[in-house]
């Protein structure tokens, strides 16, 4: 008898245990707790179904702790752009999921086709964590504003602005909150004066040129101390050590990126202008992006600040082709040609191409020497064979292109006509070939 009561008393307890909890089907609702309850399948020769039902309850518990965004918040007002205004709205929401601690496990139940998992956080012990870290984020913001602040007086700009930057940094998570502490016995809001010093600073650099515009010829170099700029404050004092940021319109520059001297000046170099246009832009800026790296703020804090207005400079490249005199000796079967087609040619393309100048003096002598010769008589066609040769030389008679012109060959029913026809088919070569080495020559 007592072994059968027992035996009942046993099974009863197995059967109990094999009951499904109430919490698996029921929507829990705890005054004192953020819940959390999350399921996964179980799949056989695998184990993820307790770490995958675990992060289930976990977002679960996470989605109970809600975070209010105010219409009325900081950001509607200082940051102009509602693209980074929503990226720092699910930063600030991400506060709860990333700094989720602190929760226990309360109970677990598995059958054979599922897991369950339950969870629960003190909703006492979360706000007094998010308290103290709040605490701490805006004391270290406070520190760092009071580097930026020290630094803005002495007109360290560069260490100013990666200091303000820091300071909206340490409390990005609580943007949505006032963010009051007391800077020199008075209560200041660290995020609109953060905001405001930032929007001050690079409104106030100004970057002025040596010259207000450059002048060059294609291929030519323009001297670096035609590039030289200088960074002022609003007060017209110079600002050295701040990096500045160059961007030529033709083509990318090295080094784009340079840093002020002590003089409060840098210098930019282009190179070879190899442009075919008649002006290029020339522009210089506050390299804010390379401070803001220093900073190491939070991507969106630093695109909020680029996000602000700097004054940008920009300087005009006006680019003058070189002149070409071309000098053509053109002769049809030993005889002269004047006013012949491949002067005329080579002419023509020069003052398309903006090579031919109203000035006497040229940068260029293009000779040309073309004769043409009887080759042949077949059948009652004469055959004439055009030759010649190129050369270009600067003013300092440097030879900068040569070539022998490839023979052409010309038929017709006499020698003279044939070498006009050979003249014909050496314009078009002119056109497709020999100017375009020309100009390649000049401007490389």
């Amino acid at each position: 008898m007592l072994v059968l009561l027992m035996q009942s008393v046993n099974m009863h307890a197995f059967f109990r245990q094999k009951t499904v909890p109430d919490w698996v089907n029921t929507q829990l609702s705890d005054p004192d707790y953020f819940v959390g309850i999350g399921s996964a399948p179980i799949y056989k020769k695998q184990n993820t179904h307790v770490e995958r039902a675990r992060k289930d309850a976990l977002n679960e518990l996470a989605s109970e702790i809600s975070v209010q965004l105010f219409s009325s918040n900081v950001l509607v007002t200082l940051v102009r752009n509602d693209k980074i205004k929503d990226e720092f709205n699910s930063l600030i929401r991400s506060r709860v999921s990333t700094e989720l601690d602190g929760y226990e496990l309360v109970s677990t139940y598995a059958d054979k086709k599922n897991y369950w998992v339950y969870y629960r956080l003190s909703k006492q012990k979360y706000y007094e964590q998010q308290q103290l870290k709040r605490q701490a984020a805006v004391q270290n913001a406070v520190s760092y504003f009071k580097l930026a602040s020290d630094a803005e007086k002495n007109s360290d700009f560069k260490q100013a602005l990666v200091n303000y930057a820091k300071t909206v940094d340490a409390v990005k998570l609580y943007l949505n909150e006032n963010i009051v502490a007391s800077i020199d016995n008075k209560e200041e809001n660290l995020i609109v004066q953060s905001f405001a010093r930032l929007n001050a600073i690079l409104s106030s650099l100004k970057i002025e040129p040596l010259l207000p515009e450059i002048h060059v010829m294609s291929s030519g170099e323009i001297n670096r101390d035609k590039l030289t700029f200088r960074l002022v404050d609003e007060k017209g004092k110079l600002v050295s050590g701040f990096p500045l940021l160059a961007h030529y319109s033709e083509r990318a520059i090295q080094p784009a990126n340079m840093v002020t001297n002590e003089k409060g000046e840098v210098q930019f170099s282009i190179g070879k202008i190899r442009s075919l246009n008649k002006e290029e832009v020339f522009r210089v800026m506050p390299d804010v992006n390379a401070i803001l790296v220093e900073s190491s703020a939070d991507f969106v804090v630093r695109k909020a600040i680029l996000d602000m207005s700097i004054n940008t400079l920009s300087v005009p490249v006006h680019i003058t082709k070189p002149s070409i005199r071309f000098v053509v000796k053109e002769r049809n079967v030993g005889v002269d040609i004047s006013d012949g087609m491949v002067g005329k040619t080579f002419t023509n393309l020069g003052k398309s191409g903006g090579y031919i100048s109203e000035n006497s003096r040229e940068d260029y002598v293009c000779i040309v020497e073309t004769d043409t010769k009887p080759q042949s008589f077949n059948n009652g066609i004469y055959t004439s064979l055009l030759t010649g040769n190129i050369v270009v030389t600067d003013n300092n008679k440097k030879i900068k292109y040569i070539a022998e012109i490839t023979p052409v060959k010309g038929m017709q029913l006499s020698p003279e006509k044939a070498g006009i026809e050979a003249y014909n088919i050496f314009v078009q070569q002119i056109n497709t070939r020999y100017f375009r080495e020309i100009e390649e020559a000049i401007l490389k």
